[in-house]
């Protein structure tokens, strides 16, 4: 089962229209959305539905923000990073990392 979870590494996930405008100068991804993207992202490569995803706060919408999410699955339990690596507008590109 290591060998499909290292596969996490480097994922690319293009959260757009994901934005929410916090404020003129604060944009930001929500938790719920990130943990919905983690949700898909290892269910394809574990081939089971996690059982918990938890990210404790919404992700910044600028290049090389972090948050870092917790995933408890049938497999294992591991962290993630999600790291914004561009933001265009509404579109937010984001890797998830094993941690």
């Amino acid at each position: 089962m290591n060998a499909r979870i290292a596969r996490i590494i480097g994922t690319t996930v293009a959260a757009g229209g994901l934005l929410l405008g916090l404020s003129a100068c604060s944009m930001s991804v929500s938790s719920e959305d990130v943990q919905s993207e983690i949700t898909s992202m290892v269910k394809e490569q574990l081939q089971t539905d996690p059982t918990k995803v938890d990210c404790p706060s919404d992700l910044d919408a600028k290049v090389g923000a972090t948050l870092t999410c917790t995933v408890e699955s049938p497999v294992r339990n591991f962290d993630v990073v999600a790291t914004v690596t561009a933001v265009d507008g509404s579109d937010v590109k984001f890797n998830i990392n094993e941690v």
